[in-house]
């Protein structure tokens, strides 16, 4: 059989095709067996001592082991993919996700000791599904524990390949392989995250200390999510409701000195031993943070607060369950005053200084201009085994956003001036139902069908300016995803298909300047489809490649947008003289990914991807500059081109010595308007980070610091040089020169009598580097944040009996 290898540009295109053509050709004479061994040693994680009579079990099976009295176990399994839980009393339990082909394992486990008391550990069992063939990052435990503090899109920068649009030191929202905002779904506890998500100047109205877990899914996700997955999915998801009888939580602890921020959040839960079906949950936030330093003064009006809640209450028995969660989420962001002028004379020489004109103390206080959201989530979840065939899962949920933006300038109405009320207020109304069944396995066959239906409308208050028009989106949907294992391969198929009825309602005038209520209704039909395979080349080779193809409908702010938003002038493309109305994007999206897995000292993953977007939707800046009756301001511009987007993703770990790891992480991204045969605008530059992480092997006494570790990193950004031909004539001031940073993360256990504080001190920007990012809207303005030093502490609660 004849193999030809697609053109593509890269030799790391062509290394991957053959090494893909290479592993096909070992698996067919593959005899995979079923005596395959996974062994090892199961220790504390602290002190490395052995953990005699520990349970293994593997989940979804009646297969266990225990250890013996040198922590030793033996497990015999066929080839495949399987999760074993680890569990000893008076330790938290660890989940190992195995993947077995032609030879044996060996996974060495460290346990981690509970917190306060001892308890009974509980196993239960579960099905596990097949691996997806899509890429998937995540950050958890000690990675995610890093990030306490930080807004959700800042910490999502630590997956490769995942950036963020940013405007200030509060507002973040993340960007996956070039592509943000109505690109990338994101889902809060499994409910799709809906309000004014359109905006670049608005973060997700998410708390990331509900997480336990952050997942990011890189590329086209829209047969499972819906047609706004084009760019791919993030999944910010707590830990299951507690199942074993008690009440526990945990308290976690923030500052920050280059911005005094400070942020405690306390987690609750409980189960009940009268009622082992009931589970609860209750947690709660505060974040508030002041005026940001740049290296030689103050950022005026760049302080934050935050005020979240969440509840969960579940009911779950081996055959059905249904769960109830609420949560609150409540900021107040202030907006830069140099981002508002009141003439192009001052707007000129606000871009570009190397300060402001405008700088100050010390302050929380928070003026004009300034944000003030609050989104509220309503979820009702419920499943149900039908008989052996399957599961059927039913998904309701009410979101409610309320938006308010003020101008640095009080509103010309003296009523609304005099009543403080704001120049843009939104409410944004979503209702959402899904209904998924997943049918059982059979012969290597697993999968699910579903439905959806989205139903939102979009209001902006009585008095207030209307950027976006009044609208109403009713969208249905139906899906299918299917999955074969066999041996070495698995493979992935999906098919959706989406109607979306948009309904618009905005005042205009007409040639004489008469108001007017135009009327505009759309609609569209909106197919997806992916296909993936990933296949093990070896024991510790895994080759995956997938492909999709989505349309996406053009939303109500790249048409209709119109008038001044945190002091810049947007445009939709349908306003724009001579331009013609949008259309639907279609995206045909290709990754191959490689990932080396389980090997003593070298493991990494390497994505490389290319997505055509025909139809491409945008949004630039454009000169000259626009002066209104509130001051001058940059134009931006929606409009709609062709482009292709190509890049690739690194991570790697290097383990050095059984104490020292050395890793590194990259991304490169290369945009091509095709169109006019130049580059995109806004993409990321090239980006990579390297640490050098030491974990002392410490032993001794209670009430000392136990295993403690060192880790020192650096950031390096380069100048974004590929930018569309006659950049200067389009845009105010050129891409900032690149940059390097250097950081420090000291960290450990203290022991305070049987509680364990997890302590750590991260100091960023070490040498107090003055520089800008290109993709930070306050570049025009500002440099980012100077030398900061941050402080975290979690401390485990435990309040059950022995």
């Amino acid at each position: 059989m004849l193999f030809r290898v697609p053109a593509a540009p890269g030799a790391a295109w062509r290394w991957l095709w053959l090494l893909l053509l290479w592993s096909v050709a070992q698996a067919a004479s593959a005899q995979p067996g079923c005596t395959l061994t996974v062994s090892g040693r199961v220790a504390d994680h602290e002190s490395r001592a052995a953990l005699p009579g520990a349970t293994l079990v593997v989940l979804g099976s009646q297969q266990a082991t225990q250890t013996d009295v040198d922590g030793h176990y033996h497990l015999e399994l066929c080839p495949g993919t399987y999760r074993v839980q680890v569990s000893f009393v008076g330790y938290a339990p660890e989940v190992l996700d195995l993947r077995l082909t032609t030879a044996s394992a060996v996974r060495d486990v460290q346990l981690h000791p509970d917190a306060v008391l001892l308890r009974g550990a509980v196993v239960r069992g579960e099905r596990l599904d097949a691996p997806t063939t899509q890429t998937t990052a995540a950050l958890t435990g000690q990675a995610l524990q890093q990030t306490r503090g930080q807004a959700l899109g800042e910490a999502l920068q630590r997956v490769s390949g995942v950036t963020a649009i940013q405007t200030g030191p509060g507002i973040f929202k993340p960007m996956i392989h070039g592509l943000h905002s109505n690109r990338v779904t994101l889902l809060n506890n499994g409910v799709r995250q809906e309000g004014q998500q359109w905006g670049v100047e608005h973060g997700p109205e998410i708390d990331p200390f509900i997480a336990s877990r952050l997942t990011v899914v890189k590329g086209a996700a829209s047969v499972r999510y819906g047609s706004d997955a084009i760019g791919g999915v993030v999944l910010v998801e707590p830990k299951p409701l507690r199942d074993s009888t008690g009440v526990g939580g945990e308290l976690n602890l923030v500052g920050m000195s280059n911005n005094g921020l400070g942020a405690t959040s306390a987690t609750l839960e409980g189960n009940f031993r009268q009622l082992p079906a009931l589970s609860w949950r209750a947690q709660g936030t505060l974040r508030k943070a002041g005026t940001m330093r740049a290296p030689g003064y103050y950022l005026k009006n760049s302080g934050f607060e935050e005020g979240n809640f969440s509840g969960a209450v579940g009911w779950k028995k081996d055959a059905y369950g249904v769960e109830a969660f609420y949560s609150q989420f409540n900021s107040r962001i202030g907006i830069l005053p140099a981002a508002h002028a009141g003439n192009q004379s001052d707007l000129l020489l606000a871009v570009g200084r190397e300060r402001p004109l405008e700088t100050t103390g010390f302050s929380y206080d928070i003026i004009r201009a300034y944000q003030q959201v609050r989104h509220d989530v309503a979820k009702l979840s419920g499943f149900v085994r039908t008989g052996n065939a399957g599961r059927l899962q039913l998904t309701l949920s009410h979101q409610t956003d309320f938006r308010d933006e003020y101008d640095k300038s009080r509103p010309r109405n003296d009523e609304r001036a005099a009543a403080g009320k704001p120049e843009l207020s939104y409410t944004n109304r979503t209702n959402i139902g899904e209904l998924l069944w997943e049918h059982r396995p059979w012969h290597g066959f697993t999968g699910s069908v579903g439905v959806s239906g989205t139903y939102q409308a979009n209001r902006y208050a009585a008095g207030s300016r209307q950027f976006i028009p009044f609208y109403t989106n009713l969208t249905g949907g139906a899906f299918l995803i299917e999955k074969w294992q066999q041996g070495r391969w698995l493979l992935e198929g999906g098919l959706r298909l989406d109607r979306r009825d948009l309904a618009v309602r905005r005042a205009d005038r007409d040639t004489t300047g008469a108001f007017f209520v135009d009327r505009t209704r759309f609609q569209y039909t909106t197919p997806a489809a992916s296909l993936g395979a990933t296949y093990d080349a070896s024991a510790h080779l895994t080759l995956g490649l997938n492909a999709g193809l989505t349309r996406r409908a053009p939303a109500a702010n790249e048409r209709f947008s119109d008038g001044v938003h945190n002091g810049m002038y947007e445009l939709g493309n349908d306003l724009v003289p001579g331009n013609a109305p949008l259309t639907p994007e279609t995206a045909l999206n290709v990754g191959l990914t490689a990932t080396l897995h389980h090997n003593p000292r070298f493991n990494g993953e390497l994505t490389v991807y290319q997505n055509r977007i025909r139809g491409f939707i945008y949004q630039v800046p454009l000169l000259p500059l626009v002066q209104t009756i509130r001051g001058a301001h940059i134009s931006w511009q929606f409009l709609q081109t062709d482009a292709t987007l190509r890049g690739l993703d690194l991570s790697s770990s290097y383990l050095l010595t059984p104490q020292l790891l050395l890793s590194l992480k990259g991304s490169v991204v290369r945009t091509r308007d095709t169109r006019a045969n130049e580059w995109q605008i806004l993409m990321p530059a090239d980006r990579a980070e390297v640490s050098v992480r030491y974990d002392w092997p410490t032993t001794g006494p209670a009430g000392r610091l136990r295993s403690p570790y060192a880790q020192l990193g650096g950031v390096a950004v380069a100048r974004q040089t590929r930018v569309p031909r006659n950049y200067e004539a389009r845009d105010l001031l050129t891409p900032p020169a690149g940059y390097g940073l250097l950081n420090l993360e000291l960290g450990g256990t203290l022991h305070w009598g049987r509680l364990p504080l997890e302590l750590s001190v991260a100091g960023s920007n070490l040498l107090n580097h003055r520089y800008r990012d290109y993709l930070n809207r306050y570049r025009y303005f500002t440099d980012e944040m100077g030398r900061n030093v941050t402080l975290r502490v979690r401390v485990p609660l435990e309040f059950s009996r022995r």
